[in-house]
């Protein structure tokens, strides 16, 4: 039996980063300075082994934070870097390592398209090197030095560009194939979390607008349109938890399912970040359309974590070509 209660470990992981995104500025303008901080208290190393620098955490301990990553809108590379900072140990160039755990050096998540250009999201500053997921589903560390025809292009989300760009990925060498199908769930499962986060933290907005706003001389939350929204909310948000933490059990225990339990994980998470970052705006009505309004941002993140792992079609096609874990 596999158990997804959260342990005293992980809620004091969770409530800390909870508390720290909390007391900080974490809109894009002030990325910067939150990634600094962010670096030295050393939330890039979770993962490393002790020996190498790290804390020695798994998968489990790091969906907590990412989780509180997701519900504060934090802009940085810090799953990019997390793993990173993993694949440079696997591969040997650990002369690399230092700069991704103290975050001077930024790493970026990259795809390579059938075309062989590369695809990746990043904030307003510069990476450097680049993980990235080849068309056959190997995994390269390459020098963002060494890539061409860079082209930038807006987001959805002011805080991301697409960056597009060729790259030659022959003398590249791929990660080992254990590192490789670890480093691949755990790019999965992490995003899960930040959309899990989205998903609750949506939620919990229209549950409290429910309550606070008064209509027609009655809590709007009473209206059986929001109420019912509210509640599909709440389900989808809890599926998304659920996936999320069974992903994370089997990755941190090795288990045969987990790259199955992985791609689960990002297509229900995803899934409810999108549908519940949209409704909560229309729980919010008029205002949560607003440019002001904190809602319409968590429906821009939603769209590019979705967006951050293949195409919505090619996870379905990978799920329902992958052989049954049961």
């Amino acid at each position: 039996m596999i158990d997804l209660a959260e342990g005293d470990d992980q809620l004091t992981v969770g409530k800390t980063a909870a508390r720290l995104l909390s007391e900080q500025d974490t809109t894009p303008g002030a990325a910067a300075a939150l990634w600094r901080q962010c670096a030295d208290l050393g939330w890039l190393a979770l993962a490393l082994p002790e020996e190498a620098g790290g804390v020695g955490y798994g998968v489990c301990m790091q969906i907590m934070l990412f989780r509180e990553i997701g519900r504060a809108l934090a802009v940085g590379p810090f799953l990019a870097n997390s793993l990173a900072a993993h694949a440079v140990l696997e591969s040997g160039r650990t002369d690399l390592l230092d700069g991704l755990v103290t975050g001077s050096l930024r790493a970026a998540l990259a795809e390579a398209g059938p075309d062989g250009r590369l695809r990746y999201f990043r904030d307003a500053e510069p990476a450097g090197i680049l993980l990235v997921r080849s068309a056959d589903g190997e995994l390269h560390l390459v020098d963002v030095a060494l890539t061409a025809d860079e082209q930038g292009l807006p987001t959805v989300d002011p805080a991301f560009h697409l960056i597009i760009a060729a790259a030659d990925l022959t003398d590249a060498p791929a990660l080992p194939t254990p590192a490789r199908d670890h480093v691949l769930g755990a790019w999965q499962v992490l995003t899960a979390a930040q959309a899990a986060g989205i998903a609750e933290c949506t939620r919990d907005m229209s549950v409290q607008y429910g309550i606070d706003r008064v209509q027609y001389g009655r809590q709007i939350g009473s209206f059986q349109a929001v109420k019912h929204r509210c509640a599909d909310m709440a389900v989808r948000a809890e599926a998304a938890w659920a996936a999320t933490a069974l992903a994370a059990v089997g990755l941190d225990e090795g288990l045969p399912q987990a790259g199955f339990d992985a791609m689960a994980a990002f297509a229900v998470a995803s899934g409810a970040a999108l549908v519940n970052s949209r409704d909560n705006i229309q729980n919010h009505g008029a205002i949560g359309f607003t440019e002001e309004h904190r809602a319409q941002r968590y429906v821009k993140r939603a769209q590019v974590l979705a967006a951050s792992f293949g195409t919505t079609a090619s996870r379905r096609d990978g799920l329902k070509d992958a052989p049954s874990p049961w």
